[in-house]
């Protein structure tokens, strides 16, 4: 057999053989002796080995093996969770409210998952001229960037890292770009081209709130034109340029801050804060009322706070009837009135029933009485102690709430920088006072349970 000489190469992936002539010739078989003794077991060109020794080629390394190369797996990607409400189904007949089928935005809140990245997978593994297995190779990476608020856990899960608006868009080459915006801009009104709005974070609207429309939010709201008679509620605070609410109006926050409002209703956790006027507007504060615009106004409506309520005019020339009450929580007051009508109602109704429920009770014990009765009578029995549980409960929240209603009595106060004018109707720790004449530049407070008159000075 001629000489040969055998070579792998470093990454196993190739062997070459090279003859050297000695003036014999070897057989196909021989040459492949020699590459299963240096080890060669595994891609072997038995073409090559034939043709080396029909027609032999000396002092040339060529290849006589070649490895089975590994395969790339499946590329990663991203899944990303439906997380948008269903809407309305369109029955046939069906009422439809088509503020609901406006532009519709996706939200998320702080630790949801919004969807996960799933990792490539292995390709099938190859074999080297040795015949080790050689490790299947990874596909790519899932093309997507995480950018504002958002994150993964170890699990390949996206995680938001704020509450807000979910923005997903992808590139030319594919790649996924995921962020969270914590404020939601209206660059106009809020209409149907935008629909009822709820959000997580903070929202910002540049233009108006359209008759019928709601604005919800756990952040800020800032208006930048008017609220006309639709609803806008925040946890935080609500800062409007007017209100117009045309008796429909409504809003409520933690603040309320506004240049004007008319014909709404108006709640806030803490303080109420108007530049101009509020004209004919159902207001409650915890704590106060201000109007500090110069020549602000207080007409008509029935305004109440705990601590104060100050403007420069209340009340009209006209004498519009304007109701303002300050002293007294009014949240715990407004529950203590509703508790006192409900027990007052309950109470009624276990009166009017009690007559029936003995008179069929008496029967049932002469056994005068048929079947259908005695339904009838555990049904009125069942009520009766329902009305008598809802009764004492209500009786006991009652007595709490005159105890709690006694305790946030503050030394409340009610100015009018300029004037107080007749038709005010001023209510103090449920002291009343009215004026028949208008009085300028007064401060009215509750001195030892009687209403007294101080004047009114800008310092």
């Amino acid at each position: 057999m001629a000489i040969t000489k055998i070579k792998i190469s470093d990454d196993r992936l190739k062997a070459y053989l090279t003859l050297i002539y000695d003036g014999r010739i070897s057989s196909d078989g021989e040459l492949l002796r020699a590459l299963q003794q240096a080890g060669i077991k595994h891609g072997i060109k038995y073409d090559v080995l034939r043709e080396l020794a029909l027609k032999p080629t000396y002092n040339e390394s060529i290849v006589v093996a070649e490895a089975i190369p590994p395969k790339k797996g499946k590329p990663g990607y991203v899944e990303i969770f439906d997380l948008s409400e269903e809407k309305q189904d369109l029955t046939h007949n069906k009422k439809i409210d088509f503020r609901e089928f406006a532009k519709n935005i996706i939200t998320v809140k702080l630790g949801d998952k919004i969807g996960v990245i799933h990792p490539p997978t292995l390709g099938e593994p190859g074999k080297d001229v040795t015949g080790e297995e050689i490790p299947g190779l990874p596909g790519p990476k899932a093309k997507v960037v995480l950018e504002k608020n958002v994150d993964k856990d170890e699990d390949g899960n996206i995680i938001a890292m704020a509450s807000g608006e979910l923005r997903i868009s992808k590139d030319m080459d594919g790649t996924v770009h995921i962020e969270i915006e914590e404020v939601y801009e209206v660059n106009g009104d809020v209409d149907f081209s935008t629909g009822n709005i709820n959000f997580p974070g903070k929202v910002v609207i540049r233009g108006s709130v359209k008759p019928g429309f709601i604005v919800e939010a756990e952040g800020d709201i800032e208006i930048y034109g008017e609220v006309e008679a639709a609803k806008v509620v925040s946890k935080k605070n609500v800062k409007i340029n007017g209100i117009k609410g045309g008796n429909k109006g409504f809003i409520k926050a933690k603040n309320i801050t506004a240049k004007f409002a008319e014909n709404a209703i108006l709640e806030a956790e803490e303080k109420i804060e108007i530049d101009k006027s509020l004209i004919n507007c159902q207001v409650t504060s915890a704590k106060e009322v201000i109007l500090d615009g110069y020549n602000s106004k207080i007409v008509g409506g029935e305004i109440k706070a705990l601590n104060m309520v100050d403007a420069y005019y209340l009340g009209s020339p006209m004498g519009v009837g304007t109701v303002i009450e300050v002293g007294i929580d009014p949240k715990l007051y407004n529950e203590y009135k509703q508790l006192i009508e409900i027990t007052k109602k309950n109470a009624e109704e276990l009166k009017a029933i009690t007559p029936q429920l003995n008179s069929i009770m008496s029967k049932i014990k002469k056994m005068k009485v048929k079947n259908e009765n005695i339904m009838y009578a555990k049904k009125m029995i069942d009520r009766a102690t329902l009305l008598k549980a809802k009764i004492e409960g209500n009786k006991k929240r009652i007595l709490e709430l005159k105890k709690a209603i006694e305790e946030s009595k503050n030394a409340g106060v009610v100015i009018a920088r300029k004037m107080l004018y007749p038709g005010v109707e001023v209510t103090i720790n449920n002291k009343k006072f009215t004026t028949e004449k208008p009085i300028s530049k007064v401060k009215l407070m509750n001195i030892d349970n009687k209403i007294q008159m101080y004047g009114y000075s800008e310092s």
